[in-house]
């Protein structure tokens, strides 16, 4: 009877143990979990507008930033660098840079453009279910993000992509992690997509987003 007691006496320190072996690792490495919300909030923390492509942009759908009405003209070609920063929401920042191409036409209010860049985060933080987590470029990421407006409004799905690698860290954990990530905003729906690899675990998240 000493002896039974002493065998189960053992075996519920040993799941005791085993337990908080499990917690502990939950926080130090990324999970599905992690995975799934940080390829959301990484793609939302990129999304940019046509306003964060400047004067130009903004003239072929009808204003021209000061408020006042642009002059109608036949569509015409842009081509320039542009370089946008964005915070995160729990502190550092994200920064786009590189070059937009595409067509503007101040009579229909049309613009396509596509943004072909790179994009580094420095201490980009993210809340998760264990804490805090920071991102930072390992250098950078490369970004291509694909925006269409007719008559002054967002029309079918805003695409973007990244591809590239990043440092995490956040307390207890840490590491590098390559993502490939794509997603595709439907303004009718106000739904984003975001589908990939994110930390070696393949993500298919949807979120509503604001327009």
């Amino acid at each position: 009877m000493l002896r039974q007691s002493y065998l189960l006496c053992s075996s519920a320190l040993l799941l005791a143990v085993a337990a908080c072996d499990d917690s502990v690792g939950v926080s130090t490495t990324i999970s599905q979990a992690d995975a799934n919300q940080l390829a959301a909030d990484m793609d939302a923390a990129a999304t940019l507008s046509a306003a964060d492509f400047g004067p130009t942009a903004l003239f072929s759908i009808g204003v021209d930033g000061t408020g006042s009405s642009a002059v109608a003209t036949a569509p015409f070609p842009i081509s320039q660098q542009f370089t946008v920063t964005k915070q995160c929401p729990r502190g550092g920042q994200v920064v786009v840079a590189g070059n937009i191409t595409g067509t503007g036409d101040r009579t229909a209010h049309n613009l396509t453009l596509e943004a072909v860049a790179t994009r580094t985060d420095t201490g980009c933080a993210f809340d998760t279910r264990n804490g805090v987590l920071t991102l930072d470029g390992n250098p950078n990421i490369a970004y291509d993000g694909k925006l269409t407006i007719v008559n002054a409004a967002l029309s079918g799905l805003q695409t973007q992509t990244h591809k590239g690698s990043f440092k995490w860290a956040r307390t207890g954990g840490s590491g590098t992690c390559d993502v490939d990530l794509a997603s595709s905003f439907d303004p009718a729906t106000h739904t984003v997509t975001v589908t990939g690899m994110f930390c070696g675990f393949a993500v298919n998240v949807t979120r509503t987003r604001g327009s």
